[in-house]
């Protein structure tokens, strides 16, 4: 059994290459830049250089492997590039593709149309499939904020009291790891929406922050226009607000992301992490200067 890993320098893609690595699993871990490719290399991992973009850069790396896990970053463009890539697949014939998509309910906003566009690709390629589903996660929502959170002592979103079914990218990345090593009829044609144990809003997010870390965070709820001001001002891409960050906000408030599910357990055997193990576990990011 070998995989190859789209997007491995993400976070999903490094922490999924990082079990299989663990796991012994011969993993093509696949990224655009040679020199990235290189400094992946290691254990069973080999760096491979590829582009969704350019096709037919994913046959030679796809004639070596028997499953892919594909992933491509929040983008216009998902849709295309991952019906390429699944193509490929498809013309390599794989054993088993393994897409992230997400359990928000985006009701075809773009993002959704993007995602559904290589869904329903992969459904018709006659591969054997399985979609990991992550609801919101811990670790896109909170770590670029480390900074405001250490500094001011302060949480920011535009979320409203919309309840979130929030679970780690840790724990989607063991589901996805331990899909790809199982035989793939245990899986095959399964959405696995991966939830944390407890659906919170960010004011309770905050709370259980406080508590692990010893420390009174407080939510600032702001509007979606003050919240993109601000992300703007922070640097952040103003062309690439509505599809990585705002579209997402605005499903939270609408009461789109509470669902909670028992899937993880259900493939693990324990529960998933919730906010405060998360940051009990990871005191160290809260600590450090």
């Amino acid at each position: 059994m070998s995989v190859l890993v789209t997007g491995a320098t993400g976070m999903f893609g490094t922490l999924i290459t990082e079990l299989l690595c663990k796991a012994e699993v011969p993993v093509m871990a696949m990224t655009r830049s040679q020199e990235r490719a290189e400094s992946l290399t290691s254990g069973s991992v080999t760096g491979v250089v590829g582009d969704m973009d350019d096709p037919d850069s994913l046959e030679p790396l796809l004639a070596q492997v028997d499953r892919m896990f594909l992933l491509s970053p929040m983008h216009a463009d998902l849709g295309a590039r991952e019906c390429a890539a699944i193509e490929c697949a498809r013309q390599a014939n794989l054993k088993q593709v393994v897409k992230l998509y997400g359990s928000v309910e985006h009701e075809g906003d773009p993002l959704d149309v993007q995602h559904w566009m290589a869904i329903d690709a992969l459904k018709a390629s006659g591969l054997s499939w399985c979609l990991v589903s992550p609801q919101t996660v811990i670790e896109s929502h909170l770590m670029a904020q480390l900074p405001s959170i250490k500094q001011e002592k302060q949480l920011y979103a535009c979320a409203g009291e919309g309840p979130m079914g929030i679970v780690s990218a840790v724990n989607c990345a063991e589901i996805a790891a331990t899909v790809l090593q199982e035989p793939v009829d245990r899986f095959q044609a399964r959405n696995l929406q991966i939830t944390g144990p407890e659906a919170v809003t960010y004011a309770q997010i905050a709370e259980q922050l406080s508590s692990a870390w010893g420390e009174t965070i407080e939510y600032v709820d702001l509007t979606e226009e003050e919240f993109a001001q601000g992300a703007i001002e922070a640097g952040f891409p103003a062309e690439d607000l509505e599809l990585q960050v705002l579209c997402h906000f605005r499903q939270i408030r609408n009461g789109k992301a509470k669902l909670v599910t028992d899937t993880y357990e259900e493939i693990m055997g324990r529960k998933a992490w919730s906010v405060e193990d998360w940051a009990v576990a990871n005191k160290g990011l809260f600590e450090s200067s």
